[in-house]
């Protein structure tokens, strides 16, 4: 009989499918996992977060605004505080926290809203306000992301973006082709969260002050220092100010409030107070 060599018609080690067909299909399937995960998780989050014990922010609140216990800016505070006070009356929805607001030495043109109600405000926004109107409209819009539990919001759906890092093994951020779509959801949710604020600052102005004049003008501020340089909306935690300035003009329309004074910042005019600072005689 004579020998007759046959071939495999299939070879094991070379695979018969697309690698990159493939990857694509893993991908997607990675990605899906991850982003129903934390679809669901940040949902739950949110829930929590909604209807978290007041005493049980004030503990987790320690460690978080401990580094901005103590201002640098004595008076500063001391006329801030007067008027968060005079919003807190008759603010709606706010939960039982005693309402503090703290200058912290830094020129960041940004005002935060930490968990139990303390309110941080950087001397590089306060720099940036000359009437009471930006000042209260500032002050009001923090109280808003309380009454609206956004800071607790925020600090849940980090909490599960981290855990799910640490689930896949990471330690730092997620994969580039993930982080993006993961991302984008969010800043869409932050963005949602700052313009509801931005509404009921002013709603709690006009029940504060009687009237919405200049409740517009701190937007006007941030514009001035954004120079005209527009971020794209993907990207950004906050809406587009000149959107906000024009989606906020409608608004007023349809409240139809009254527009009142612009009232000027008391003593110099100019924030914080000149020779305000611990340390430093007057």
């Amino acid at each position: 009989m004579k020998f007759e060599p046959r071939y495999c018609e299939v070879n094991v080690n070379v695979p018969t499918h697309n690698h990159f067909r493939e990857f694509i299909r893993l991908s997607l399937w990675l990605l899906g996992i991850v982003f129903g995960v934390y679809f669901v998780l940040g949902y739950a989050a949110e829930k929590i977060a909604e209807r978290m014990p007041p005493k049980f922010e004030v503990a987790i609140a320690t460690g978080i605004t401990s580094n901005f216990a103590q201002s640098g800016f004595p008076r500063t505070s001391n006329y801030l505080q007067k008027i968060l006070d005079s919003l807190v009356t008759p603010a709606e929805g706010l939960p039982p926290f005693t309402y503090k607001v703290t200058v912290d030495d830094q020129a960041a043109v940004n005002a935060v809203a930490l968990p139990a109600g303390n309110i941080v405000v950087f001397k590089g926004l306060l720099s940036e306000l000359k009437t009471e109107n930006e000042v209260a409209m500032i002050l009001a819009h923090e109280l808003g992301h309380y009454a609206h539990r956004d800071h607790l919001r925020g600090l849940g759906r980090g909490l599960v973006l981290l855990s799910i890092t640490a689930l896949l093994g990471l330690s730092g951020d997620l994969p580039g082709f993930i982080a993006p779509s993961v991302l984008t959801f969010d800043l869409k949710h932050s963005r949602d969260r700052e313009s509801a604020a931005d509404r009921y600052a002013i709603d709690l102005f006009a029940r504060a002050y009687g009237h919405a004049g200049g409740t517009t003008d701190v937007f006007k501020v941030l514009a001035s220092h954004e120079g005209g340089i527009k971020r794209p909306d993907i990207i950004s935690t906050h809406p587009d100010t000149l959107w906000r300035m024009q989606t906020l003009a409608s608004y007023l329309q349809l409240k139809k409030y009254p527009i009142g004074p612009i009232m000027p910042l008391p003593e110099s005019g100019v924030l914080p107070f000149l020779n305000d600072r611990k340390g430093k005689v007057e």
